[in-house]
Parts: structure tokens; C-alpha cells; sequence
């Protein structure tokens, strides 16, 4: 397309759009005239349509590019379909295969290629459906926004960063290798949660998959056994309770999708790591989640951890020893296309014990977000941090030992006499010794 040279370049690209927007609404077949002021500003002509037929409100279509907000629908109702979606499937595959395999007759399996294309089919669906199911459990609570910038700033970390030793300088002190191996998007790390969800809801779905696997098959031979008049009353009376627990299940694990959705994750990154005693730091919090949040606050604690021999028990306990609240807000709204964003200063007290990590005791320092939200239950999520001895702890230095003087000088004995300085000495000691 060639330009007018009397035509300013923003004409030309008023003149493209329209044609762009004709071209993908067929239905709105109308155009825009553009006249052109002393200023250059844009003004519409006094007849914008030079169509008769009024606009008409656009369809709704899945095949082209949606204009406006990126989100079409719900995250929430989206992990949920998907788990529905796979669920089903990996039960319709499992439930083919066992009826198809479930007679023992012998005869009954030569059904010629139509009947093996079947349980092939049959077993795609069961696989497919049991990894998309483990897939979506995996994936609840990252967004591919996030996944995508991770990539992005993982490539700017020192590749020989790795290799070198993290060992700390002063000993006692943990290791900041599960600390500092994760970049952050607005601050240089971010944390990970002591407390995730992840594993529980892998472990949920894999306890799903196979029980209610076992449960449908079961129920398959069962209701087979009854059509042929060879029906199992005690079996059937043992199948009740093993499908209810499989509906539990699924139930759990639908319930652990709709949580861990619904309220979001929490991301919560630091401006440094390790971090001193006295000195002031950076932490950005993130909050996701579509849901009306009563109050909101992050913490930070110290927890002294000791474990210890009790008979043939071993115990540990916890208790926390400092708490600070460095950040908290009331009554708001999370909407899913803009989380929740704080930014404020974190200052660790200048005399404050460091983190320890020895072989039965600790001292953990941590960042705990708590919050209630109308329809959820209370959540708390804790991020680890690494806190290193500060000027005012780091700069004590132990005294020389004392030097011990004897009471009385000892002096060597002459001429074959007694030297008594030893002997007062050497009674002194002895007294010392049976007290």
C-alpha cells in the first residue's frame, strides 16, 4: 500500500485499521470518515456511517484473537473442567478396558483388528486421562506469565554460580542453595513456600487415579457377574464401600483444586539474600486469587526448633520467639486479571539471633502471610529466609584464657629439704579433688 504524500502518516494508519476491522467483523459493515484540523487532530464528520444498516453487536468466536482483556473466563471454573475433563476420560478408558477384558472365557477374546483398534482407543483415553489429570494437579497455581518470565531471567544467572561452593563463612549457618536458585520478577530471589500444596495434590491425584482404576473395574466384573445370573452378593455388599471411598477421593481432590484455585498463590520476593541482622531490605508480595479478603497480614518470626530423646521417643518441639508484623490490609477486593501487590521495608533487629542449623537444635527465621477471605478458610503460608550474624553480633570476640597463678611461688628445695610451697599446693588440690 502506497501512502498520499499529502496524507499524514497517522491517516493512512487510521485508513488500515479500519480496513483490518472490516475485513475480521464482516457483520459490522460500516466505515469511519476522518477530516482533518489546523491542530491535526482526528475528528469524526458529522455522518460516521456511511452505511444505512446500523451496527450490529459482534458474535462471540473461538477462531481469531479476542479483543480487550486477555482473560475470557474464570481460572477457577478452568482448573476445575480440566480435572473434570481428564477424570472422566481416564474412567471411560479404564471402565472400556475392563469390560472388554473382563470375561474369562478364552474364546471371547478373538474379535479380529475392530476389537484390538477398540482396547487401543480404550487404553489412550485411560493414559491421557490419568496424565492430563496429574498434569493439571501440577500446574494449579502457576500462571504462564510467571513460567515464561522465570525463563526469561534464568538466563541472565552466572552459569558457574552452581559449580561454586555456598558453604558458609561462619559455621552453624544453613546453606542458601534452596534460596537463591530462583530469580525473582520485580526483586533479585524468590522464595519458595515451606508449605506447599503441590505434593498434596500430586499425592491426591495419584491416590485418585488408582483407586477409583481398581474401583471401576471392580465394579465392572460385579455387574457383569449379576447380568449373567452369576451374581456375588457379598462381593457387591464389599464393592459399596470401596466406591464411596472413591468418590471421596474425588471429592478431596476436587475440593484441593478449587482452594488451592480460588484463593491463588502467594509469591513473596526479597531484594538480597542472606540476609543481616540490623540492616533494611526490600519484599515484594504478590497475592492471586478471585475472592474479597478480610484482612491480610505478613509476619516475621522466629521459631526455635529442638528435638530430643524422651525414653525411646524421639520429640521436637517448636516455639516461636519473635514476631513482628511488617505489613497489613483490610477489606479488599482480588479480581483475577490484577492481584494483589504490596511493596514495603523489611529491617531485621541488630540483635537478633542468626539463623542455626545444627544437629539437634535451630533457629529458622520466616516470612508468614495469614489472611481470611469471605467463603474460605483461613490460610498461612510460610517462605524461609537465611539471616547471617549482624556488626553488633558479629564483632564479639572471645577473651584470652585466664592465666593460674599458684598461691604460693614454688621454689626448689635445697640440701635435700622439703619444699613446702609444693606441698600446700599439692594438699590444696587434694582437697579440691574429695570436694
Amino acid at each position: 500500500m502506497v501512502a498520499n504524500p499529502q496524507i499524514h502518516p497517522w491517516q493512512v494508519l487510521e485508513r488500515e485499521r479500519s480496513q483490518t476491522y472490516n475485513h475480521f467483523g464482516r457483520l459490522a459493515n460500516f466505515s469511519v470518515h476522518w477530516s482533518i484540523r489546523d491542530d491535526q487532530q482526528l475528528l469524526p464528520s458529522d455522518a460516521p456511517f456511511s452505511s444505512p444498516e446500523p451496527p450490529v453487536a459482534r458474535l462471540f468466536r473461538f477462531l481469531e484473537k479476542k479483543r480487550g482483556t486477555r482473560r475470557t473466563g474464570s481460572n477457577l471454573a478452568g482448573s476445575v473442567g480440566e480435572a473434570l475433563f481428564f477424570g472422566a476420560l481416564f474412567l471411560l478408558g479404564v471402565g472400556t478396558l475392563s469390560s472388554l477384558l473382563g470375561p474369562h472365557d478364552p474364546g471371547t477374546y478373538d474379535w479380529g483388528k475392530g476389537g484390538w483398534l477398540l482396547i487401543l482407543v480404550a487404553a489412550s483415553f485411560a493414559i491421557m486421562g490419568g496424565a492430563g489429570l496429574i498434569w493439571t494437579a501440577m500446574r494449579v497455581g502457576v500462571s504462564a506469565e510467571r513460567r515464561s518470565v522465570m525463563a526469561r531471567t534464568a538466563t541472565e544467572l552466572d552459569p558457574l554460580s552452581d559449580t561454586l561452593s555456598t558453604a558458609p563463612e561462619y559455621p552453624g549457618l544453613p546453606e542458601l542453595s534452596g534460596l537463591i536458585n530462583s530469580p525473582g520478577v520485580e526483586l533479585s530471589y524468590r522464595l519458595p513456600q515451606t508449605e506447599s500444596a503441590g505434593w498434596r495434590l500430586l499425592a491426591s491425584t495419584v491416590f485418585a487415579l488408582i483407586w477409583n482404576a481398581v474401583a471401576c473395574v471392580i465394579t465392572v466384573w460385579a455387574i457383569r457377574g449379576h447380568l449373567s445370573g452369576q451374581g456375588d452378593w457379598l462381593f457387591t455388599l464389599f464393592l459399596f464401600p470401596f466406591v464411596a471411598i472413591g468418590g471421596w477421593s474425588v471429592y478431596y481432590l476436587l475440593r484441593l483444586i478449587v482452594i488451592h484455585t480460588g484463593m491463588g498463590p502467594t509469591t513473596v520476593e526479597v531484594s538480597d539474600l542472606p540476609l543481616h541482622a540490623g540492616r533494611e531490605y526490600r519484599v515484594a508480595v504478590w497475592q492471586q486469587g478471585h475472592i474479597r479478603v478480610f484482612s491480610f497480614e505478613v509476619c516475621l518470626v522466629c521459631e526455635e526448633e529442638a528435638t530430643y530423646h524422651q525414653g525411646t521417643d524421639c520429640r521436637t518441639e517448636v516455639r516461636e520467639v519473635f514476631r513482628r508484623v511488617v505489613f497489613e490490609q483490610a477489606d479488599f477486593l482480588i479480581e483475577p486479571i490484577q492481584p494483589f501487590q504490596c511493596t514495603f521495608l523489611l529491617t531485621i533487629p541488630a540483635d537478633a539471633m542468626h539463623s542455626f542449623q545444627g544437629l539437634h537444635n535451630s533457629v529458622q527465621w520466616r516470612l508468614v502471610v495469614r489472611g481470611s477471605a469471605e467463603g474460605w478458610p483461613e490460610f498461612r503460608r510460610a517462605f524461609p529466609l537465611v539471616v547471617y550474624p549482624g556488626a553488633a553480633t558479629s564483632q564479639l570476640k572471645a577473651s584470652p584464657p585466664a592465666v593460674r597463678t599458684p598461691l604460693i611461688p614454688y621454689t626448689p628445695a635445697m640440701n635435700g629439704g622439703t619444699n613446702q610451697g609444693a606441698i600446700i599446693n599439692g594438699a590444696l588440690a587434694a582437697t579440691r579433688v574429695r570436694a
